[in-house]
């Protein structure tokens, strides 16, 4: 480096103020204070001065230069990375053909939802400007419109959360739309105007399923809606009212929809008063409905409308006398899965005539075993007048806990499935010493055992059950002209804060179930891990159980929120959704 004398860099600085310079330069090896006066520290503060604005200048154009060469360098590699991506295929692909790929991806999209940016049509709408306007222009990519608000974490409003759905909205315009939407109670200010702008695409409507949680605003804004819905095919909301203050009243426009076939209203109402009056749906079309009307008498009220409906969901919370003994036919009724009070129950079985029934489902809120009788008569005067002929029943194991039990099923007619609902907190003796007898259910091949409480700890109940399985499965009940039990599936119900709860195959009631297997007994689910995963799973017992899950499942684009691996390995195994 060339060193330059000081007196050479400033010429007009006295040898003073040269040298007063020199001791205040940081890089200088000087370390005696010359003596100065005032006038020579002056004009040292004055070149020091001078020379930082020349640096500060130089610093200035220097960094300006590096900022132009870094986004010209950002340029280029831009430039570089689209000549890379010409080598892809995808890209060269024709915009039709890119369209159909594009569609494929967001069906395998089965985690994103609206407002994550990881949502197929966001991604592909983030690589490269052709694939951009490709995927804005192309409404079939955002017709599945999957919310939960859950995943904001925001308690007020959020203009870019807004912005985002509507966006996603208007690009898939023209089409139908379905959606599934989950709201949650601690981001109502944004729930209400999310919702508003889905509400102004009504017309649109193909699919709806809102979860509403305790938010019942949210539930009177949909029921209140322009009730012109030309698309609409089906319908799903639930919410809950936690007092009498809060009961939603009144009533709403018929909604009109000509092509809505099947509906679930579930107003779960936490005091007396009938809630879910509020909304009214062309009933004669519905082919299936869940519902949970707070009294058997709205149900009733309601039921001479039921035309066209094939399956039918009721949970009735309260009960209430109906005067009425008028009997309501619902002609096409093939399901009825009913929950609530057994005097509930009774009071809708005994008004209804119901010719083309083959499944029927009950369960009671309370133990039934001293009113068994009145139940099991209820239902045979409910087959009796309508003609029908049952193939399957589901019911609480106390159900049969009578003496009468054997005489009352033979009354039911050639039922040839069964499922029961066990629970080791009642006394299930007498059931289980009537399903050993061949004359119950003397035509039953098919048989569901549903425990309430995991029976791997105290297997009692299980073994006493396995008993009934190996008397019913062996070859000579023939000889009383009883059918021979073939298959067999069991399970445990599983909470919500324990859903991964199985039954231990190591226990040694299961190790006989096995031992029957051999012998013939057809076992419907698998082994893994030491445990027991059931066809069915603990919500569904049939084939048709698991059409409708995956049905809905497919509707909202397989979304993982609405996975259960019972139905996905269904259609693994070869299940359909038609």
């Amino acid at each position: 480096m060339i060193m330059i004398n000081p007196a050479q860099k400033y010429p007009n600085l006295s040898e003073t103020a040269l040298s007063l310079h020199e001791y205040l330069d940081p890089d200088s090896s000087s370390s005696v204070l010359p003596v100065f006066d005032l006038d020579d520290l002056s004009d040292a503060m004055k070149q020091i001065t001078i020379d930082m604005e020349k640096v500060s200048s130089h610093a200035d154009t220097f960094e300006e230069a590096a900022h132009s060469a870094r986004r010209r360098v950002l340029y280029m590699q831009s430039m570089l990375n689209s000549c890379k991506n010409l080598l892809n295929p995808l890209v060269r692909m024709p915009p039709e053909v890119l369209t159909l790929v594009f569609e494929l991806c967001v069906q395998a999209d089965t985690g994103g939802h609206v407002l994550s940016g990881l949502a197929a049509p966001w991604v592909l709408s983030r690589i490269c400007r052709r694939w951009r306007m490709i995927a804005l222009s192309t409404p079939s990519l955002w017709q599945i419109i999957r919310l939960n608000t859950h995943e904001l974490y925001l308690p007020g409003p959020s203009p870019s959360s807004l912005n985002i759905f509507c966006a996603w909205l208007e690009r898939s315009q023209p089409l139908p739309i379905v959606c599934f939407a989950v709201f949650s109670d601690a981001a109502e200010i944004i729930n209400a105007q999310l919702l508003d702008l889905f509400i102004l695409h009504s017309k649109r409507w193909r699919a709806i399923e809102f979860c509403f949680g305790t938010q019942k605003d949210l539930y009177r804004r949909v029921v209140n809606i322009d009730p012109h819905m030309p698309l609409l095919q089906y319908v799903a909301l639930e919410v809950i009212v936690l007092s009498e203050s809060e009961i939603v009243r009144g009533s709403a426009p018929t909604w009109m929809a000509p092509y809505l076939k099947e509906a679930t209203i579930l107003v779960q109402c936490g005091s007396s008063g009938d809630g879910s009056s509020l909304l009214t749906l062309p009933w004669s079309q519905l082919e299936e409905l869940e519902w949970s009307p707070s009294t058997s008498k709205s149900f009733l009220d309601i039921s001479p409308s039921f035309t066209n409906l094939r399956r039918c969901y009721v949970n009735v919370s309260q009960h209430v006398e109906v005067d009425s003994l008028q009997c309501h036919i619902l002609p096409q009724l093939r399901r009825l899965d009913m929950s609530g009070s057994y005097q509930s129950l009774v009071g809708i079985m005994d008004r209804l005539c119901l010719p083309a029934l083959r499944r029927l489902d009950l369960d009671t809120d309370e133990q039934i075993g001293v009113v068994a009788d009145q139940v099991l008569s209820s239902i045979a005067r409910l087959l009796l007048r309508s003609s029908c002929h049952l193939q399957s029943l589901s019911a609480p194991f106390s159900l049969f806990d009578s003496p009468n039990s054997p005489f009352l099923a033979e009354r039911l007619g050639t039922i040839q499935e069964v499922r029961l609902l066990l629970s080791a907190e009642e006394d299930n003796e007498r059931a289980i010493a009537n399903f050993l007898l061949p004359t119950m259910f003397r035509h039953l091949k098919t048989l569901h055992i549903l425990f309430r409480e995991l029976p791997n700890e105290d297997p009692t109940l299980f073994s006493n059950m396995v008993h009934v399985v190996a008397a019913r499965s062996h070859q000579q009940l023939s000889r009383y002209g009883a059918s021979r039990l073939e298959k067999l599936s069991v399970d445990v119900i599983r909470t919500y804060a324990m859903p991964q709860t199985r039954i231990s195959t190591q226990i040694d009631p299961f190790q006989r179930l096995l031992r029957l297997q051999r012998d013939g007994l057809v076992l419907l689910g698998r082994v893994a891990d030491g445990k027991w995963f059931s066809f069915y799973g603990d919500s569904h017992w049939s084939d048709e159980d698991l059409r409708m899950s995956a049905r809905r499942w497919a509707r909202f684009g397989y979304s993982d929120w609405l996975h259960r691996r019972e139905v996905d390995d269904y259609l693994k195994r070869g299940g359909t959704i038609s």
